[in-house]
């Protein structure tokens, strides 16, 4: 019973550090923000942190994990959503705008894409495994959906490449087509 709760407060105290590292990262970016900074924020000594992160790169790597998993979760939830009576640029617009409409969510994305094309070689490799699984997800999905004999595997790659187009654009505040305009094209076989 004592390793279950001890393991509890550590999955506990591990998800303040990133929450808190997460809105310091979002606001002065993760280079201008030091681990003495997170410990100071969550009014914990510099060693308590170091006993949970001994790094900034394992943090940045946590925080990353934990992001992946929730649009992972979104886009699990689509395809296990899909039915014969669903129409699959509906399912694609309300994917779509779960993922666009989670602002934090949408600038750790962001963020994220930054470092790992900065010169974080980890970050960079657990995005491209993500987003090969992001594909492999949408092209089963699409399979569901569309039942045609397309091979789907552009289709995907369209998709992912236009919901992180317009998470661009929507942090950046510019002003675009309707969702449902941009995902119409790609659906049609």
């Amino acid at each position: 019973m004592r390793r279950k709760e001890n393991s509890e407060i550590t999955a506990q105290n591990k998800q303040k550090i990133m929450d808190t590292a997460t809105r310091l990262f979002l606001k002065q970016g993760a280079s201008e923000t030091s681990l003495a900074a997170i410990a100071k924020e969550l009014g914990i000594s510099k060693g308590t942190l170091y006993y949970y992160y001994p790094s900034k790169n394992e943090l940045i790597f946590d925080i990353t994990e934990r992001h992946m998993n929730q649009i992972t979760g979104d886009l699990l939830s689509w395809v296990e959503s899909i039915g014969k009576d669903k129409d699959p640029v509906d399912v694609l617009e309300y994917v779509s705008k779960t993922i666009l409409g989670a602002e934090t969510r949408g600038k750790l994305h962001i963020y994220l894409i930054h470092e790992a094309i900065s010169g974080n070689a980890a970050l960079r490799k657990r995005f491209r495994e993500t987003y090969k699984e992001w594909r492999r997800m949408l092209e089963y999905g699409l399979d569901k959906v569309m039942k045609g004999k397309d091979d789907h595997k552009v289709r995907a790659e369209l998709i992912l490449t236009v919901i992180d187009g317009a998470l661009i654009q929507h942090m950046l505040g510019v002003r675009a087509n309707p969702l449902r305009d941009i995902i119409s094209p790609i659906m049609k076989e």
